[in-house]
């Protein structure tokens, strides 16, 4: 139960969301998904974990270290098809104030066919015996994010509810804004769409307050929720992140081998989601209307549906500088780093609501008109080390180290200097988000001289950051970890194949479908639910290539 008072001093902020109508509100969160790399490139790089910052010579790990082009003596071209499933194993919370624990997993998967790979390296042998004995040109596109998700879950809740929240977020706007023509102009958007689809509504003496279409007002000037209602939640998102090269190494003796890469970022993302509630007995959610005849009209709440439909895409440029070292045989160190890259990104995004009723003369919907924004994202260096040993011809072993410091992001406007729209997101930025850790290693041997077996392992740890309660600034155990392995085929002319499995297993996900928003009497809050998504995502990867 919500008292009205206390409820609409919870939700003063409301007010506040109007200056910012006319953008998508960016958050750190968004900075880090599209700031983030998850290596793919060829079978032979995945399967090996693309621990290849020593190693090169393969077109999937010029991404990781430009100077891994200048290690063979050959030109080659490789092209990579791939499929991607994604499961979500997700759990529903439906009233954390009252029950903690989550009702078993709903699964879903979405697969996806990708080409994570495509390049063509051409080599030029200088003649000379030492000092620069062979220069190496080439284009590679290869996948660095996959932003492959399908998710779903619901429950029973008997406590709060989407429509109670609305009617909160909306607290102090008013009527007449909300349901005039230009109300997206000048107001949150959603709960423009809120009011106009019939979620909540006016009510009262007054001009701004708002009720739920789920809930009930009692005479003691409280409102709560009618009865138990059916909630469901679901999201899918895909898309992908490609860096683009054009790369040029150098092979100094056999000995060092430095090399340097012009990228291009390509990248795009799509996500829709939905949020239902169901009334489990409409009978008790009885709502009365004027018929317009001077007398009441009364019909029952039956069902509700909010969706959000959001993509992005964008563009940007890097230089990477890498080198090679082999000080003794056998033995190889590498050594890369990128600079920092200005993304520019443009999002569309489009709010609509549904509400039905027992008598569907009642029915209402609203859509949002689709917005626009551009905006830049400046994501922050990147560097990366490692070690290899060579056992002759039958195998290797390799292992990585990249970081990268996410609290140096940034949003900037579009062609000025002005970023006081991003001021506060930015200091998230600095406040919440730290340096990630990437492990990676990866083996390979050879039983015959034309098979190869091939195994290797990711540790990625979060960029987030949290303070305790002692005000320490703290990464949460939020690790990405991955296992591959594959198999490698080739020919004694040109030709060759590898295949390779991956699998990932991403951090647990909490999802908060919508705001808290109910305090009782003695100012304690009820929490909306929480959804605790587990994700892994399979990859089948194979490579055809052809050496010259």
């Amino acid at each position: 139960m919500k008292n009205i008072f206390s409820y609409r001093l919870a939700v003063s902020l409301a007010a506040a969301c109007a200056a910012a109508i006319a953008a998508n509100a960016q958050t750190m969160y968004d900075a880090l998904k599209f700031s983030d790399y998850n290596y793919y490139g060829t079978a032979r790089s995945i399967s090996m974990g693309n621990a290849f910052t020593a190693l090169g010579g393969d077109l999937g790990s010029v991404n990781i270290n430009p100077a891994g082009s200048a290690v063979n003596s050959f030109s080659q071209i490789t092209l990579t098809p791939s499929v991607s499933i994604a499961v979500s194993n997700a759990s529903y919370c439906a009233e954390p104030s009252v029950n903690s624990a989550f009702s078993p997993a709903y699964s879903n998967s979405k697969t996806r066919f990708a080409l994570p790979n495509v390049g063509a390296m051409i080599n030029f042998n200088t003649g000379r015996r030492s000092g620069l004995k062979n220069v190496t040109f080439g284009f590679v596109a290869n996948g660095t994010s996959n932003f492959l998700d399908n998710t779903a879950s619901g429950g029973r809740n008997a406590e709060t509810t989407f429509a109670g929240s609305l009617a909160s977020r909306a607290t102090g706007l008013p009527f007449s804004g909300l349901n005039s023509s230009a109300a997206y102009d000048a107001y949150d958007w959603l709960s423009v769409v809120g009011l106009q689809s019939g979620i909540i509504s006016n009510y009262g003496d007054g001009d701004s307050d708002y009720i739920g279409v789920s809930e009930k007002l009692y005479d003691d000037n409280t409102i709560q929720l009618a009865d138990a209602i059916d909630q469901r939640y679901g999201r899918q998102a895909y898309g992908n992140k490609y860096d683009m090269v054009f790369n040029l190494g150098f092979n100094f003796s056999d000995k060092v081998y430095f090399g340097m890469n012009l990228g291009v970022i390509s990248m795009d993302y799509s996500m829709d989601q939905y949020f239902k509630e169901i009334a489990v007995n409409p009978e008790n959610f009885d709502i009365d209307y004027d018929d317009g005849k001077g007398g009441i009209a009364t019909t029952y709440f039956d069902a509700l549906r909010y969706r959000y439909a959001y993509d992005a895409s964008g563009a940007g440029v890097y230089g990477k500088f890498g080198i090679i070292a082999v000080p003794v045989e056998g033995l190889r160190f590498g050594l890369a780093f990128q600079t920092p890259t200005a993304l520019r990104i443009k999002e569309h995004w489009q709010h609509a609501g549904d509400t039905y009723f027992t008598d569907a003369s009642f029915n209402a919907s609203a859509q949002s008109p689709r917005g626009e924004y551009e905006y830049k994202l400046v994501s922050p260096l990147r560097f990366n080390v490692g070690a290899a040993y060579t056992f002759g011809s039958v195998g290797l072993l390799s292992i990585d180290y990249e970081m990268c410091n996410y609290s140096k992001m940034k949003f900037k406007e579009i062609d000025t200097n002005d970023n006081s729209a991003f001021e506060q997101v930015n200091f998230d930025i600095q406040d919440y988000t730290g340096a990630s850790h990437m492990l990676r290693i990866g083996g390979e041997v050879k039983p015959i001289p034309c098979v190869a077996v091939r195994a290797g392992y990711n540790l990625v740890t979060s960029g987030e950051r949290y303070y305790d309660d002692y005000g320490t600034k703290k990464a949460p155990s939020a690790n990405r970890h991955s296992v591959a392995a594959g198999l490698g085929y080739s020919s004694k002319g040109s030709f060759f194949a590898d295949l390779a499995f991956r699998g990932t297993l991403y951090p647990k996900e909490y999802i908060y479908p919508y705001d808290d928003y109910i305090f009782d009497g003695n100012n304690v809050l009820s929490y909306t639910p929480e959804i605790l998504n587990k994700k892994k995502v399979w990859d089948v990867v194979l490579t055809i290539g052809f050496r010259f």
